[in-house]
């Protein structure tokens, strides 16, 4: 079975992809056992409405952050559902950080929250997902 590490792009994934110079640059720590967090700064570029970060750039965050909660634990897992919940509107060029935890697990999935913090603050938006895990990728479906 391959390791979570090996079936992810580590250098071009947008959330957390080193090489991307697009991309958010997450980088997750384990902070216990199916526990991660990351910080983030918000790039001005990521504008949504009205000067506000754009909502799904903090799904998206707290959508790999899921995904890294899971893959301490040593296995590979994809989003079959996320539910958001935004809080509080966030401006970009803001410092942020990303955390995880895998709530229960069993043989095929996990259920898993997260959220997106202001350093030392409240919460901007949180997430609930239910994870399949998929350590076996199959090939992706040709463009």
């Amino acid at each position: 079975m391959p390791t979570p590490a090996e079936n992810h792009d580590l250098e071009g994934c947008f959330a957390c992809g080193r090489d991307n110079p697009a991309g958010m640059h997450l980088d997750f720590q384990v902070i216990g056992p199916g526990k991660v967090e990351s910080p983030c700064r918000l790039d001005p570029a990521w504008t949504g409405w009205k000067g506000l970060a754009h909502g799904g750039l903090l799904a998206t965050m707290m959508d790999e952050a899921l995904g890294w909660a899971v893959a301490s634990l040593g296995r590979t897992a994809l989003t079959a559902r996320l539910e958001v919940r935004y809080i509080v509107p966030v401006r970009p060029g803001a410092d942020l950080v990303v955390t995880a935890h895998v709530l229960r697990y069993d043989r095929r999935l996990a259920e898993v929250a997260a959220a997106v913090r202001l350093p030392g603050g409240p919460d901007v938006a949180t997430a609930h997902a239910t994870m399949i895990y998929a350590d076996n990728l199959p090939s992706p479906v040709p463009a």
